[in-house]
C-alpha cells in the first residue's frame, strides 16, 4: 500500500534525475532566445474569476482567509506584471520575455496524466502583439518538443477567425463558447445541431459547417477565404499568413482553423504540438490579448507528460549562465541558431525591419544587433565593444565553416 493521495506520485532516482535533465534543457532552451527566469508564490487568494477557479485547492488560513494552491503560473504572471512592469500592464509595447517551472495542483477533473500535482513548464512574451511574436512562441513550441529528442507536429490555428464567423452569423453570446468547443472538437454533428437549433442561415452558417474540416497544409487558407462572410474573418487570415511568413521551414506545421479553444480567453493565434504515435498534445498555448494583459501571448506544458511521450535519452544541457539582457537581437533566424548554438544569448527581433529593430535593441539595452549574417553594434561603443563585435562575427564565421565541412562530408559519404 503506497499511502498515496490520488493523483500524486513517487518519483525514484532515475525518474527524478530524467525530470532534471528534461528540464535543464528546457532552461537553456528558453534562456538562449532571452527568457528570464521568474518565480511566483504557491499559495494563492482564492479567486472566483481565475481562469482556473474549477480546478483550484482550496485552503482555510489561520484567519480564516479562502486561499488556493496554484493551479497555473499565467494569472500570477500577469499580476507580477502588474507590479514590477506597470506601464506594460496598462498597455505599454514593450517586449518582455519570462520562463518559469514549478508545481501545479488541479483539486478536480486534472487535465494532465490524471495526475493532480504535476511539474508546469512554460513562457510568456509580453507587452507586444504581432505576427513575428506570435511566430516566436510557436517556433519555441517547436524547440522544446526538439529539446527532449522529439519531432514536433505542430497544429496552428486563429479562433479569431471562428470568432467572426459566428459573430457574421449573430451567433448569441451566450450561444458561442458551446457551439466553438464543437467545432473545436470536430464534431460535426453537435456544430450541424447547433445550427438549426438556432436557425442559422447564409453565408457565415455554411462556412461555421465547414470549419471543423479547414484542417492540413498552407492550402486550406484558400478555401477559408472563400468561405469567409467578412472583413473581420480575412483579417484573422491575414494574421496567420504572416505567421507563416516567419518561417524559413514550416513544414512542421499544420492549419486547423477550427481550434477554438477556450475562445473567450484565447484572442489571437493558438497552437498545439504533438509528436508522431502519441495521441495527446504535448503543450498549448497562444495569444490572449486583454484576457490578463493588454497583449501577451505564451504557452505552457506538464513536464512529466512531455518526458512520457519521449522514451530515448535526454540530451544533456550545457551549464546554464545566460545574463538576464540578451546579448544579440537578431533579424536573421539562421545565423542567431548559430549564435545560440555557440553559447550567445540571442533574442529574436519582434520588429520586422532593421529601424524598429534598432530602436527595439537601444530600449532593452542589448548591445548588437544580428542583420543579414552581419552583427552590428547598436551604440557607439569603444574598443572592447569592437572585439566582441569581432568575436561575434568569428563564432558565425567558426560556424559556417562547420556546416559547410559537414555537408561535404555527408555528400561524400
Amino acid at each position: 500500500m503506497s499511502g498515496l493521495v490520488d493523483g500524486t506520485r513517487f518519483s525514484p532516482p532515475d525518474v527524478a534525475a530524467r525530470r532534471e535533465a528534461g528540464l535543464a534543457k528546457l532552461r537553456e532552451l528558453y534562456a538562449s532566445w532571452g527568457y528570464a527566469p521568474v518565480e511566483v508564490p504557491v499559495l494563492e487568494r482564492f479567486d472566483p474569476s481565475h481562469p482556473r477557479e474549477a480546478q483550484a485547492f482550496k485552503l482555510i488560513d489561520g484567519g480564516s482567509e479562502v486561499l488556493a494552491l496554484r493551479s497555473d503560473f499565467t494569472p500570477a504572471l500577469a499580476r507580477l506584471v502588474a507590479l514590477t512592469h506597470p506601464g506594460v500592464a496598462a498597455g505599454e509595447r514593450k517586449p518582455l520575455r519570462f520562463r518559469y517551472a514549478g508545481t501545479v495542483w488541479h483539486a478536480n477533473h486534472p487535465e494532465l496524466a490524471g495526475m493532480r500535482e504535476f511539474t508546469q513548464v512554460g513562457i510568456e512574451l509580453v507587452g507586444v502583439s504581432n505576427a513575428r511574436s506570435d511566430a516566436e512562441i510557436i517556433h519555441l513550441a517547436r524547440e522544446s518538443v526538439r529539446a527532449v529528442g522529439l519531432a514536433p507536429r505542430i497544429e496552428v490555428g486563429n479562433p479569431a477567425y471562428v470568432k467572426a464567423l459566428l459573430e457574421a452569423a449573430e451567433v448569441p453570446r451566450e450561444h458561442q463558447g458551446a457551439l466553438a468547443d464543437a467545432i473545436d472538437r470536430k464534431d460535426r454533428s453537435d456544430v450541424l445541431a447547433a445550427i438549426e437549433a438556432l436557425g442559422l442561415r447564409g453565408k457565415a452558417a455554411d462556412a461555421i459547417l465547414q470549419a471543423p474540416d479547414l484542417y492540413g497544409s498552407e492550402s486550406v487558407l484558400a478555401l477559408a477565404r472563400r468561405l469567409a462572410p467578412d472583413a473581420a474573418a480575412n483579417l484573422a487570415l491575414d494574421r496567420l499568413e504572416g505567421v507563416l511568413a516567419e518561417f524559413e521551414d514550416a513544414s512542421e506545421l499544420l492549419l486547423d482553423l477550427g481550434l477554438a479553444r477556450r475562445l473567450s480567453y484565447y484572442t489571437g493565434v493558438t497552437f498545439r504540438a504533438f509528436t508522431p504515435d502519441y495521441g495527446r498534445p504535448l503543450l498549448g498555448g497562444g495569444r490572449y490579448d486583454a484576457a490578463l494583459l493588454p497583449y501577451a501571448a505564451g504557452f505552457s506544458m506538464g513536464l512529466e507528460r512531455l518526458l512520457g511521450a519521449a522514451t530515448g535519452d535526454i540530451p544533456a544541457a550545457a551549464p546554464l549562465s545566460a545574463p538576464l539582457t540578451p546579448e544579440v537581437l537578431a533579424l536573421d533566424d539562421p545565423a542567431a541558431r548559430a549564435l545560440r548554438a555557440a553559447g550567445v544569448c540571442v533574442a529574436r527581433a519582434v520588429a520586422g525591419d532593421e529601424a524598429g529593430a534598432l530602436q527595439e535593441a537601444a530600449a532593452a539595452g542589448i548591445p548588437y544587433l544580428l542583420v543579414s549574417g552581419s552583427v552590428l553594434a547598436t551604440g557607439t561603443g569603444g574598443p572592447a565593444t569592437a572585439a566582441r563585435q569581432g568575436a561575434l562575427q568569428g563564432l558565425l564565421a567558426g560556424e559556417r565553416a562547420t556546416r559547410a565541412t559537414d555537408a561535404q562530408q555527408r555528400q561524400g559519404s
